[in-house]
């Protein structure tokens, strides 16, 4: 209960350090989501104003020809653009609709004749024309199309901003406020010194317009309101919890706490061995529950132990019939030597070197030269069949002979490359290349066939898969799958499989893990 009472307190007063920090971060990120929008606002406009000093240039527009590209563009941009004019290089401003005036004396064409940027921003003004609050946009049309079109200069409303600023103050490079979120008569100089340490100020620069900010003035009174609610709230909630809690436990010392240490005792005699001991199945409630799944436990344990016993016996009777086979292939291999039957005599060589290392028992991962040798006799009982259309090579580098790999990785994507790749082309005799070599740290097999190249799409579909290591039928099949995945729980996901198809050759590469060290000025090659 103390544990309980001195959590709620520190719950207490850690609020008044995180709950107002907190705060000021979000308030922070309102003002600065509000100059964000300001600033792509802006930026959109620069955007279509630099659209049209481009266009200016690239077809050497006049002014007349200018002024006409404004009308249609600001018939369709009403709602963001009072006026787009064009200036002389004197400094003429000049409308299809009206007279033209000099800009010369104004602050913002000084600015822009005296610097190198590409447009500048002008304090707000007063249009007078319908005496709406604007600011001018000035761009420089570089390169200069002419003397009547230098620069582009373009009215956008205040309106707009004040409306994405909302409650947030604006202010331009003068520091002339543009968007005032105060209320009625308040004035910056009302505030005193006393006020301004109780005010917390937050700013925003607006990227695209120069020395342009937001600043919102929130009083700290304000930011920690929520706190003092909040500590109420959780003072109330803890003292309804903590006699909750107390009565809890209570009613637990009873109700549960008994019934567990029976069923407790229970799991302790069936971990002595007593199998014939069951839990109390008697109550209706979690207890019960839990006492009935217990039971149901143990059946499916001793049932599961018993099936473990019969397979180990049926593992054992199967172990008989590999020996079968090979004593088989022995006594078939005898009686061709007597005949003379040669090639009889290598088939059955072939098939039962295939069958003693495919059936192989004991560890999942297999000496590299024992893997070629088992896909050579494969290749071998293959070529016999498919004499006539395949032949196959197998070269790799003698250093790598003895190194681990995981077995019967070769095997299905050779058999892969003649029934998909080979075959299908009939009689036109192909070629199944394998070559194993190391590359940096890691050992990479390829398995190359110059069949039936596969469609780039389709390519895709299988190169897709076995990198999310996903079994689709419609893109790998099981062969690929298998040999990628089990690569993949064997060495990690940066090792593998991967396909290629090009210039008339389609490649399997296998990419695992070498381990020990690699003498590299050996460059000796074995060949099968």
């Amino acid at each position: 209960m103390l544990l309980f009472v001195a959590l709620l307190v520190t719950i207490y007063l850690e609020m008044n350090h995180t709950v107002v920090p907190l705060n000021k971060n979000l308030t922070q990120q309102v003002v600065t989501a509000r100059s964000d929008q300001i600033d792509y606002w802006f930026n959109q406009r620069i955007g279509e104003i630099d659209m049209l000093a481009s266009l200016a240039s690239d077809h050497q527009w006049t002014r007349d020809e200018l002024l006409q590209e404004f009308d249609k563009f600001e018939a369709k941009k009403k709602v963001e653009y009072e006026s787009i004019r064009v200036v002389d290089i004197h400094g003429n401003s000049w409308s299809a609709r009206d007279k033209p005036f000099s800009i010369l004396n104004r602050p913002y064409y000084r600015k822009l004749l005296n610097s190198d940027s590409n447009y500048v921003v002008s304090n707000p003004i007063v249009s007078k024309a319908n005496a709406a609050e604007i600011v001018v946009i000035l761009y420089r049309v570089n390169p200069s199309v002419n003397d009547e079109v230098a620069y582009i200069a373009a009215a956008v409303s205040v309106k707009k901003m004040r409306e994405i600023a909302q409650d947030v103050m604006l202010y331009d490079q003068s520091g002339q406020l543009i968007v005032d979120c105060r209320e009625l008569g308040e004035e910056d100089g009302a505030e005193d010194t006393a006020d301004k340490k109780n005010m917390s100020v937050f700013e925003a620069p607006i990227q695209n317009v120069e020395g342009w900010k937001l600043v919102l003035k929130v009083p700290n009174s304000s930011l920690s309101l929520a706190v003092i609610k909040t500590q109420r709230t959780a003072l109330l909630v803890g003292v309804l919890i903590g006699s909750a809690f107390i009565v809890f436990l209570v009613l637990l010392a009873s109700s549960i706490i008994r019934p567990i240490q029976l069923l407790r005792q229970v799991m302790e005699n069936v971990q002595n061995g007593n199998q014939t001991i069951r839990a109390d199945v008697t109550r209706s409630d979690e207890i019960g529950d839990l006492g009935r799944s217990f039971n149901d436990m143990l059946v499916q344990l001793y049932a599961v132990e018993q099936d473990r016993k019969e397979m180990e016996l049926r593992l054992i009777h199967e172990q008989i019939k590999p020996h079968f086979l090979y004593n088989t292939l022995d006594t078939i291999q005898w009686m061709a030597t007597e005949h003379g039957a040669d090639n009889v005599v290598e088939m059955v060589e072939a098939l039962s070197a295939y069958f003693r290392l495919g059936l192989g028992t004991g560890s999942p991962y297999i000496l590299l030269d024992q893997e070629l040798y088992h896909v050579e006799s494969y290749l071998h009982i293959q070529g016999v069949r498919y004499e006539e259309i395949l032949d196959y090579e197998l070269r790799y580098d003698e250093k790598l002979a003895q190194c681990q790999v995981v077995r019967f990785i070769l095997q299905p994507l050779v058999e892969n490359a003649i029934y998909h790749g080979i075959k299908p082309l009939g009689d036109q005799k192909c070629k199944i290349s394998i070559t194993a070599y190391k590359q940096a740290d890691d050992l990479v097999i390829k398995v190359e066939n110059n069949g039936v190249m596969i469609p780039e799409e389709k390519l895709e579909q299988i190169n897709q898969a076995l990198l999310d290591d996903t079994y689709d039928r419609s893109a790998t099949g099981f062969g690929l799958y298998s040999v990628n995945h089990r690569i993949r729980l064997a060495y990690g996901v940066p090792y593998g499989l991967a396909v290629k198809s090009e210039d008339g050759i389609t490649v399997m590469v296998i990419r695992i893990p070498l381990d020990g060290e690699w003498n590299e000025d050996v460059e000796d090659c074995h060949r099968r």
